[in-house]
This record gives structure tokens, sequence and C-alpha cells, in this order.
């Protein structure tokens, strides 16, 4: 069965949100929220990686694992589009 894209947009939010401690962070979190704004750096957006790798059973290329291609919720479920359909 194929995931669509609004699905994978609410599980990389559901996933963020879980990192998030900031209350007010979370309320104000849009598809288009840029991560970096969130407190969220290349680390923890590594960690968040991971798990939508495992959750998807894909791979994501290590040349695609910089924060322009995963600013906010919408590139970063995008990301995981383009990788299913390679």
């Amino acid at each position: 069965m194929q995931t669509n894209f609004n699905e994978i947009q609410e599980k990389v939010k559901a996933i963020i949100i879980s990192r998030i401690k900031d209350p007010d962070k979370i309320e104000k979190l849009e598809y288009n929220t840029p991560l970096l704004t969130l407190g969220i750096d290349s680390i923890l957006a590594l960690s968040i990686l991971v798990e939508i790798e495992e959750e998807y059973d894909i791979e994501i290329d290590d040349s695609d694992l910089n924060m322009d291609k995963i600013r906010d919720i919408h590139s970063f479920a995008q990301l995981v589009v383009d990788t299913k359909a390679s």
C-alpha cells in the first residue's frame, strides 16, 4: 500500500512534536515552519531522519542529508516521497 504525501507529513510532524519540549513551539508548528526556528539542529534532524527511515523502510542517500533538503516538514516529507520513488 502506497503512503500518500499528507500521511507522510503527519508522521514527520508527529515525530518532530515528540522531540520538541516547548508547547508554544508545538502550537505554532506548520508544515512550512523552519526546523531551525524550533531548535532542531542537524544532529536532532538526523535522529528524526533515522526514525523516518525505519518507519518507511527506506535509506536516504547521504548526499540528501543537509538542512536545505530537510528545512521543514514539507521538505522532509518530499525527501521521503522522492526516496521511496527511486
